[in-house]
């Protein structure tokens, strides 16, 4: 900062007028040396953005008020000062566009200068705006406006010299950069000797991931071109970051990470931005940084020979958000997820507080920290002599480090925001902070290694665009090629978990090809491509393709997994319902029956997955219409689901309505009809009044009801499951054409002819155009609307029907015959 402030009292003064600075001479000054670098009016009748990536926690903002446009302090060279700053400058000399621009703003705070004759009158308009937090006025006379800024308290300070502006914007960004260190917040009571992994607060848990992956990877030189090059992309037009980048790149290895990291460079404001919003791909650049600051850290800390506790301070504003559940985690543990300064002189850390206590919008704190250098866990160090401008004595802790909360209390008793917070750093004995961390990583352990295990816990937590953006950004990276494979094969999941199965089978194949160049083929890897591929191709109806690929994964779990594997019933499933899919029915059959006979050797006897193989083969039996057996299994799956899993009613309810639908083609419908009532009874208290269930069950009972010619409940009960169909299902669905169809067939047999046919000529429209024009189910339809004009006496209409019927069914029987004969001969 004095090299900047040297550069500014430079420019603003040229040779002369030195000693001037705060009255409205120097103000005219300034004006007097900028204006030959004031652009024209026409220029600067428009606002000016430089849409360089946002990547700290700021932006500025250069409202000038001046209704006719002159007197603007506004030009490149200010600008080019200020990016040195802030990377993000934008101007205006519009209100509302600069209103506008701001009201879009969600992650960054804005540091506003004001500057014009407008002033006084534009304040009311933008000072209520959350993402402001500071206003600079800078004017050619402070008395001027000294008079009235009082009642404004965002504004931190009026200023006539370039120079004492940008050193209070200065000061400004480094007090957003701390006030936006994020924490973590894990709350603890007495008994907890356990933890729930889902009720841990994700952002410890993504931040914990992400240092154990950087602290295991080995980077390179490319890492740091990379890094260099990616940078220099955020930069463009700020000269004196890229002069600093360029430095960075010639002389990273002749200074610590320390150094750099205090150094002019925006790296430590951009680092606690990425870790604060979990922007992945900028982490993933910045890890070579993280994992050097780190190890630097780590082995300053090995050299420190205090052995006894000491106190260290860290000041912070919080919103009330944080400040409530800073309150409601006392006892438990809070942690900083970034790297973080604190002194030991106690004097500092409350200076720090009385500067920024006038931002009403903030909860103050003084975090007390002890700290046991003897049992420690997280590395610290005094970085006094290898800092960049070397200071008092400051201290710097690594990455997440993590403090018992011991006690919380207000400083000042007239104001509600000013608190104490004494913490302890946590240490290796703590058995709470031991098994916390230990429940981490048993939950993440089967996701993978690398980058793979966050983007899968990612996913698993539905945050499916930044699972993809870590895989995308950790290729790019790696060159090592059993990672590529990896990632390659997480992107196939995330892309099956979007439904993209193509995209899907895509990415598995691309992991297989390298998987299959550098594993033995009896590899566990390679099978989990196939049986992604597997899955993908049966999404998109590619039954055989499937088949292979699930086969190929079997063969080779088979090999090398023991034979009591649970697993295998899972890929002995896959290839069982792909047959069934291609209504090969017997090859199915075989291998749910193969399925069950390794559950019944490895599961216990009231195993739902035990009780899930009963039902695939009672599932078997009914499509080969063999009812007593499929009725045996269904029960025997229901019996299981009765006694062992009373509380799992969905499986209940289906197995009643399995067995009932057995019955019902067997013709039985009084039983039938009873396990559907069963069924319908617990669906109807476990399931929302629209699910497809309950529609699947009034259907089903209407049709009872309907063979048994008790056509008034058959209506009843048809209309219930439509209502249910037109409210989820869009209107060109099949499920509500054959909706239609039910509601006509009753209608038809009650003698409401006309009635009828609007139905069935409902049924028509949508399957004229969601189904081919030789459809069955099209040709149903016609041959009902025929019946109908029959029975009215139009009997023209009912033979144009009846021959569209059966043009259609020629047209199936000829190419069911050829199809049979194409399968006879290959």
């Amino acid at each position: 900062m004095e090299k900047l402030k040297r550069k500014l009292s430079r420019f603003a003064h040229g040779k002369k007028d030195e000693h001037v600075r705060r009255d409205s001479k120097s103000a005219s000054a300034l004006m007097s040396v900028c204006a030959a670098l004031v652009p024209t009016r026409s220029i600067l009748r428009s606002c000016e953005h430089y849409n360089a990536p946002v990547f700290q926690n700021f932006q500025l903002v250069w409202l000038d008020t001046n209704i006719d446009g002159s007197n603007n302090y506004i030009n490149s060279d200010i600008i080019s000062i200020l990016r040195n700053i802030a990377n993000n400058v934008n101007t205006f000399i519009d209100v509302i566009e600069c209103t506008d621009f701001i009201k879009d703003i969600e992650e960054e705070n804005i540091i506003l200068i004001i500057s014009g004759k407008a002033i006084q009158s534009t304040l009311p308009i933008i000072h209520k705006m959350s993402q402001i937090t500071s206003i600079y006025i800078f004017c050619e006379n402070k008395l001027e406006h000294e008079l009235w800024i009082h009642q404004w308290p965002k504004i931190k300070g009026i200023h006539m010299d370039i120079a004492f502006l940008c050193e209070a914007l200065d000061h400004a960004t480094q007090e957003c950069d701390r006030n936006n260190i994020s924490m973590s917040f894990i709350e603890t009571n007495e008994n907890t000797s356990t933890w729930n992994f889902d009720d841990l607060d994700r952002s410890f848990v993504y931040i914990h991931i992400i240092k154990e992956i950087i602290l295991n990877i080995d980077f390179k030189e490319r890492d740091i071109k990379e890094f260099i090059s990616y940078y220099r992309k955020q930069i463009i037009g700020n000269t004196t970051e890229l002069k600093n980048i360029e430095k960075f790149g010639q002389e990273y290895h002749d200074y610590g990470p320390i150094w750099w990291y205090t150094s002019e460079c925006l790296f430590s404001s951009m680092l606690n931005r990425i870790l604060r919003l979990m922007e992945v791909e900028r982490i993933i650049k910045m890890s070579f940084f993280i994992r050097n600051l780190h190890q630097n850290i780590n082995q300053l800390h090995t050299n420190h020979h205090e052995s006894s506790s000491f106190i260290v301070y860290h000041s912070q504003g919080v919103s009330q958000t944080t400040f409530d559940q800073l309150m409601k985690t006392q006892n438990g543990f809070i942690s900083f997820n970034d790297f973080l300064f604190v002194t030991k002189k106690r004097h500092s850390a409350m200076n720090y507080i009385h500067q920024m206590i006038s931002n009403s919008n903030l909860i103050n704190i003084l975090f007390v920290m002890t700290i046991d250098p003897s049992t420690t866990s997280t590395p610290f160090a005094n970085i006094r002599d290898v800092c960049c401008y070397p200071k008092e004595e400051e201290i710097l802790l690594s990455i997440q480090s993590t403090f018992r909360i011991d006690q919380i209390k207000q400083i000042d008793n007239h104001s509600n925001r000013l608190w104490e917070v004494e913490l302890t750093l946590c240490d290796q004995n703590d058995i709470q902070f031991s098994t916390l961390i230990k429940t981490i990583t048993e939950k993440t352990a089967s996701y993978g290694k690398g980058w793979c295990r966050l983007s899968e816990l990612l996913l698993q937590q539905n945050q499916i665009i930044k699972a993809q953006n870590v895989c995308e950004s950790a290729l790019i990276q790696t060159q090592d090629e059993k990672e590529k494979a990896a990632l390659y094969y997480q992107l196939g999941s995330i892309k099956f978990h979007q439904n993209e199965y193509l995209e899907a089978n895509s990415f598995y194949k691309s992991s297989l090809e390298i998987r299959q160049r550098i594993l033995s083929p009896d590899s566990m890897d390679i099978a989990a491509c196939y049986s992604g591929m597997g899955l993908a191709c049966e999404k998109t109806n590619e039954y055989s393709k499937a088949l292979s690929s699930y086969e190929k994964a079997y063969e080779i779990y088979e090999k090398i997994l023991p034979e009591n594997t649970p697993c295998l019933i899972k890929h002995l499933d896959d290839i069982a319902r792909v047959y069934s899919q291609m209504e090969q029915f017997s090859k199915s059959l075989l291998y749910y029956q193969k399925a069950l006979e390794t559950g019944q050797k490895i599961l216990p006897s009231n195993s739902s997955d035990l009780a899930a193989a009963y039902k695939n083969i009672g599932s078997m039996f009914e499509k080969m219409n063999q009812h007593e057996k499929a009725i045996s299994f269904f029960i025997q799956a229901l019996a299981i689901y009765e006694k062992a899993h009373p509380r799992n009613q969905s499986d209940i309810a289906e197995s009643y309505h399995n067995i009932g639908s057995v019955y019902d083609k067997s013709r039985q419908y009084s039983i039938a009809l009873t396990y559907y009532e069963e069924a319908l009874k617990i669906r109807q208290e476990i399931l929302p009044i629209n699910h497809p269930n309950l529609a699947a069950t009034y259907s089903n009972m209407a049709s009872i009801y309907f063979h048994r010619a008790n056509f008034l409940d058959a209506l009843r009960y048809y209309e219930k499951a439509h209502e249910i169909y037109r409210k989820i299902l869009p209107a060109n669905h099949p499920d509500l054409a054959a909706s239609y169809m039910c509601h006509g067939s009753v209608y038809e047999q009650i003698g409401r002819y006309r009635k009828a046919l609007l139905y069935y000529q409902q049924a028509r429209e949508i399957y004229q155009n969601v189904q081919p024009t030789d459809s069955f189910a099209l040709a149903t339809v016609y041959n009902s609307i025929s019946s109908i004009y029959a029975k009215l006496g139009e009997y023209s209409l009912a033979s144009r029907f009846s021959d569209c019927a059966s043009d259609i069914e020629q047209k199936s029987s000829i190419g069911g015959r050829s199809s049979d004969h194409s399968a006879k001969t290959t």
